[in-house]
């Protein structure tokens, strides 16, 4: 995979019109009712996990195996999904948007389309954080 699979910008994938299924808005507003970003890191990997298994069901995919990798607080940005393990190992620290996007990845979805997809999922069920974040080339990431 090469820096060109990947749209330039934020702004290149940004949709006001996109829609989701009612099910996968529904896993993630669950998701944010359980406070994603407060508890324990072990409580918090255990929300992620949760996620998974319920967008997994909405989508109709074996849930992907969630492995997590070090936690250090730093960049997501080494995170990514094994086609061939159906893992998603989420690094740095638990990014959602960076969770979302590699699930898209384990769903078939093309480097462009998980952008598009978990960017806009993110800014419609999480708003507020959404908001907090700045755009550098196709990530979102903490100013």
């Amino acid at each position: 995979m090469t820096i060109s699979d990947y749209p330039q910008t934020v702004v290149e994938v940004l949709d006001d019109t996109m829609t989701f299924e009612q099910e996968v808005l529904e896993a993630n507003q669950a998701f944010k009712r359980s406070k994603p970003w407060r508890g324990s890191l072990e409580q918090r990997k255990e929300k992620f996990m949760h996620l998974n298994h319920d967008l997994a069901a909405v989508c109709g995919i074996p849930a992907p195996e969630l492995v997590f990798g070090p936690m250090n607080g730093g960049s997501s940005g080494s995170s990514h999904y094994i086609p061939g393990a159906h893992q998603i190992v989420l690094k740095g620290r638990l990014s959602v948007v960076t969770f979302l996007h590699e699930f898209a990845h384990s769903c078939g979805k093309n480097e462009v389309i998980a952008c598009r997809w978990s960017i806009n999922l993110f800014r419609r069920c999480f708003p507020r954080q959404y908001a907090k974040l700045v755009h550098v080339g196709h990530m979102l990431v903490r100013p």
